[in-house]
């Protein structure tokens, strides 16, 4: 990427040039300027204040879009500043984080100002940290990135950059110090309070870098990722929507895929920084505004660096007409003999022929081709459509091949377990989902949650009168994720044994088993106390209770009949919000029971078609019954829409909805292993929309 200079100073004299831009010796032209402290450096205080980031669009390879062009939304609405607020924010060392010394400083501040994130840096005074301190107090090093997850995309159509990746939810949580930055306008501020122009900002020649280890300042929260397998960065595969949230952990995947991303990074950084060279050296054959806007299109768009020097080149022989820009590149379509469709095929194989009812997706043939293949065979094929040519015939040989870091055997395993996983996870519908209301996390720590009525109630305003302020009450209930997983391992045994029964089972039955899991997990809160549920912090007593406290529980258990459904719904509409208004208690409520009570509950809500009013079920329509065996004995519940009044709330991190399949290797064994980790939050925020019956 570029690096940022800052505006003003002299123009360097011209440099005698060859034709092709370069100048005599054969060394690129370089703009003289003498260096001068920023003006917003405080020695005393070891502060500085920086531009972070003003969205400038980059080629990023982000899992499982593949290689795409990013932007960042500067507008506050979405970008979640709490990262950087509050001081506790790092600053590192060209965002590497593998050791506690990278922490060369804190983030005081930072805010959105005009489109442009501005913060505050404080350095720290450690010896080791003094000699990068000194280089930004004096000028040196003046360019910054920022660190930040992506949790959605917005794709939107550039007539110029074709598709763009937009980042419309996004949270920045570093700031770094680098060489060469992602964004040209992201550095140290000085004089005054304005940016120098697309036009006014000279890029200069960057000096060679090493990779940092740590990439997290171009890749999205692995929070933000699916499940879906990721395509080899040789062949990304782009994505048509938005990317959702997500919470697989980048570091949990196979080796194989950390080694494509950092590759496909230093390969674009590398041509990024050629771009910057040939660039700097058509300075003065061709205007600034010319060579900055085909230098854009070429980061955007991926060009060569021939490509890139070409159209300079056509720009400097037309001088002030329009140059010749070349055609932007074309992705090509992945082909049959594509290792990522091959291995595609071969997942659908594993799941249609192991897991009964599964069905490929509509228009989807190729799997057929490998339903009665071995896993050896397609550890063979595999390693076929990379080209390879020793390809051992030998079962013992093969396996000790699939389970090599470059191997497609992992990733395979990987797509074959989701595919299974999820076709039977998502037609599963716990029925807790019904009466409790989904509310995802951001990350683990305890989350607070509106109650009915935290919103101050509206009041007249007079004419020429003064809107009043109100106040939000906070609610004291906490609800945290849990994260909860199993693994299993696939070995060399098993593969030389063409045995992969046990990996099958485990991906097929897991999906409902986990399904199962939340029901259990949602019924045992609510079971809780004799059925009273969960103490709350507000009051400190149960979620159900008699009295005037809560006034949603029966003084005594009754049988469920139309006179106790009568008095259930009364008592809910009593209820009152904090401001003493009655709750919206919605259009119907749901009448949950246990099997013990399933006859009178349909009998009490299905529709009669009678003469007279006395014989009608004058709540047909406006109780749905519910039975769930986790409700034990006699007891019965009522709870109005959640939307409308939550009693019981649930979430998953990041909205990444299930389980999240994983492979990695077996440490010291030839072997892989299959993880799914999920992620998951229950917990009572209030009482006011539910009543309960212990029954007789």
């Amino acid at each position: 990427m570029t690096e940022t200079a800052q505006p003003g100073g002299d123009n360097p004299a011209p440099v005698p040039t060859h034709a092709d831009g370069l100048p005599t010796g054969g060394k690129p032209i370089i703009a003289a300027r003498a260096l001068a402290a920023p003006a917003t450096v405080n020695r005393a205080a070891r502060t500085v204040e920086v531009v972070w980031s003003t969205g400038a669009r980059a080629r990023n390879f982000v899992p499982p879009l593949g290689l795409i062009t990013e932007e960042l939304d500067m507008s506050p609405a979405a970008v979640r500043m709490d990262g950087l607020r509050g001081g506790g924010a790092p600053v590192l060392n060209t965002h590497r984080s593998n050791d506690a010394r990278d922490v060369v400083g804190r983030v005081l501040d930072a805010r959105i100002e005009a489109g442009r994130g501005i913060a505050t840096l404080q350095f720290s005074s450690a010896t080791d940290v003094e000699p990068l301190w000194q280089r930004v107090a004096d000028g040196t090093l003046r360019s910054v990135s920022v660190g930040y997850r992506v949790h959605r995309y917005m794709p939107i159509q550039d007539p110029v950059a074709g598709t763009v990746h937009r980042a419309v939810d996004w949270e920045p949580y570093e700031i770094s110090v680098v060489p060469i930055p992602v964004d040209p306008a992201a550095a140290v501020r000085g004089d005054g309070d304005q940016m120098p122009t697309a036009a006014a900002i000279e890029p200069a020649i960057p000096f060679p870098t090493s990779t940092p280890a740590s990439q997290e300042t171009l890749m999205p929260d692995p929070a933000t990722e699916t499940a879906t397998a990721v395509p080899p960065a040789a062949a990304p595969t782009p994505a048509a929507a938005a990317m959702p949230a997500a919470s697989t952990d980048a570091n949990r995947g196979a080796p194989s895929i950390a080694d494509a991303v950092a590759e496909a990074l230093r390969a674009d950084r590398e041509r990024n920084a050629a771009l910057n060279t040939v660039l700097t050296a058509s300075r003065g054959l061709i205007s600034v505004p010319v060579g900055d806007a085909l230098h854009q299109r070429a980061l955007t768009e991926g060009w060569t660096v021939d490509a890139f020097r070409s159209a300079l080149w056509d720009a400097m022989l037309q001088g002030a007409k329009p140059p010749s820009i070349p055609a932007s590149p074309a992705s090509p379509a992945a082909s049959n003999d594509d290792p990522a469709v091959i291995r595609e095929a071969m997942a659908e194989a594993l799941a249609v022929r192991t897991m009964p009812g599964y069905q490929a997706p509509q228009g989807s043939t190729r799997h057929a081709e490998f339903l009665g293949w071995r896993p050896s065979e397609m550890v063979a094929e595999l390693m076929r459509a990379r080209g390879e040519r020793n390809i051992p015939r030998d079962t013992a040989k093969l396996a000790e091949r699939a389970f090599h870091t470059t191997s497609d055997f992992p990733l395979l395993l990987s797509a074959a377990a989701n595919k299974m996983l999820l076709a039977a996870y998502q037609p599963a519908n716990p029925t807790y989902r019904q009466i409790f209301l989904r509310r995802d996390f951001r990350d683990f720590k305890p989350h607070r949650h509106l109650r009915v009525g935290d919103f101050p109630n509206l009041v007249a305003l007079s004419e020429n009168g003064e809107i009043q302020a109100g106040t939000m009450s906070e609610s004291q209930e906490l609800v945290a994720l849990t994260t909860f997983a199993r693994r299993i391992r696939v070995t060399r045994q098993m593969l030389v044994n063409d045995d992969l029964g046990a990996f099958t089972d485990f991906a097929a039955m897991i999906g409902r088993r986990v399904a199962d899991f939340e029901n259990v997990t949602a019924y045992s809160l609510l079971n809780g106390a004799s059925g009273a549920g969960p103490t709350l912090t507000t009051g400190a007593t149960t979620v159900f209770a008699t009295g005037a406290a809560r006034a949603n529980q029966a003084s005594a258990g009754t049988a469920l009949d139309i006179t106790n459904l009568a008095s259930g719904r009364a008592a809910i509409m009593k209820q009152k919000t904090l401001d003493g208004l009655p709750i919206s208690i919605g259009s119907s409520m749901t009448l949950v029971v246990g099997p013990n009570l399933e006859l009178s509950a349909r009998q009490l809500t299905v529709n009669v078609a009678a003469t007279q009013t006395g014989n009608a079920n004058i709540y047909a329509g406006f109780v749905q019954p519910l039975v769930e065996p986790l409700i034990p004995s006699n007891r019965w519940y009522l709870f109005s829409d959640p939307m409308a009044a939550p009693v019981y709330v649930y979430g998953y991190l990041n909205g990444a909805e299930g389980p999240q399949v994983t492979t990695g290797p077996v440490s010291g064994v030839d072997g892989v292993e299959v993880s799914v980790i999920f992620d998951f939050g229950v917990g009572a925020i209030d009482w006011r929309g539910a009543w309960f019956n212990p029954g007789t």
